[in-house]
């Protein structure tokens, strides 16, 4: 049997709101979905509920929407944005950590960062089918990657990476994985520090090597 092709999603724009009142419409939208799906669950959650909740009529959704998915790509940009403004606005601290701590630091603070989101990242993590298809999504790996790059030349000599590219990829994606699960799902039989400090030992020595 052949494989079933991805469903198509409409996430583009229908247009983008200029007036205030149009992009305060906009904002409640937005907002509306992101808080109900959290509340209940994203499989529950209809553009007619997502217009009750913001308050405006099912009309106006439709002006600037094509529908739940596109509402739900906007909501996923924001969650990463709001991510990736913290992480950055916390390179600072981390530059100024002693060697030996930057990692833990640079760890503790992701891990804070994604706590702090955790009920809505649980839903794009559980609940949404085609959260890896999303745009903004797409884009988090290329950007962390930018970050990491940038953290890396303000660190000065202090890092030292063999096949840069690929290694700075693969600490992404353990430090991003590892603090997905301790987040959304802690194992019973570790603590919090213990994983952390595990994880900004394997990095270290990374940078170090």
């Amino acid at each position: 049997m052949g494989r079933a092709r991805p469903v198509e999603l409409e996430l583009e724009l229908k247009k983008q709101p200029q007036q205030e009142r149009a992009r305060a419409t906009f904002e409640a939208i937005v907002e509306a979905c992101a808080r109900l799906m959290v509340e209940g669950s994203y499989a529950t959650v209809t553009t007619n509920h997502i217009a009750a909740a913001a308050e405006v009529g099912i009309a106006s959704l439709y002006e600037y929407f094509p529908g739940k998915d596109a509402i739900v790509a906007v909501v996923a940009e924001r969650l990463l944005a709001r991510v990736t403004t913290r992480l950055i606005a916390a390179v600072p601290e981390v530059l100024a950590a002693p060697p030996l701590e930057a990692a833990r630091f640079w760890i503790e603070r992701i891990y804070e960062v994604l706590l702090a989101e955790r009920d809505l990242v649980a839903v794009f993590v559980s609940e949404v089918p085609y959260t890896n298809r999303l745009p903004a999504v797409r884009a988090i790996g290329p950007r962390l990657l930018e970050v990491s790059r940038t953290l890396r030349a303000q660190a000065g000599g202090r890092l030292h990476l063999e096949h840069e590219a690929a290694t700075l990829h693969l600490m992404i994606n353990l430090t991003r994985s590892t603090i997905l699960e301790l987040v959304l799902d802690p194992p019973s039989h570790l603590s919090r520090d213990e994983i952390i400090a595990a994880l900004a030992d394997r990095i270290t020595q990374w940078a170090s090597g």
